[in-house]
């Protein structure tokens, strides 16, 4: 299963995922700066890659956006995240569309619970919503 990707390479690249989606990289800085810091110290159910390009610009737009170590490193380890979830299970770490029985499935979608916690941050896909939660994304928070 491939995870969603949100890559910024400058501050007019646009969110596609969360509360913030469609808003340019710029646009959520100003607005709320440690969402973009949550994003990529916290995201696990979306590959959040901030490439140098972006960190130059915002060093010198925002000089007051703490990038601390922990910032830093899970940046790192973003920009070297796979987009699959079972990389070992694919040559040469690509994704493709079938399961372990070399049956062809769908890719999952993401638009049915958008704006939810369970899709936007943990990254439960619309199908895993109608599965797990019996289709109430709100019913994340019960899981244990």
């Amino acid at each position: 299963m491939r995870i969603p990707l949100c890559e910024f390479y400058a501050l007019d690249d646009h969110f596609n995922f969360g509360r913030y989606r469609g808003l340019c990289l710029s646009d959520v800085l100003d607005i709320n700066p440690s969402y973009v810091s949550w994003c990529v110290k916290h995201c696990t159910g979306v590959v959040f890659r901030l490439y140098d390009e972006v960190i130059k610009q915002i060093k010198s737009a925002y000089p007051a956006f703490n990038m601390d170590a922990l910032f830093e490193s899970k940046r790192i380890y973003n920009l070297n995240r796979s987009t699959c979830d079972d990389s070992d299970y694919f040559d040469d770490d690509e994704c493709c569309c079938y399961d372990s029985d070399d049956v062809w499935r769908d890719s999952p979608t993401y638009d049915k619970y958008g704006g939810s916690w369970a899709q936007d941050v943990e990254g439960y896909s619309d199908d895993d919503i109608d599965t797990i939660f019996d289709g109430d994304p709100s019913a994340y928070w019960n899981i244990d």
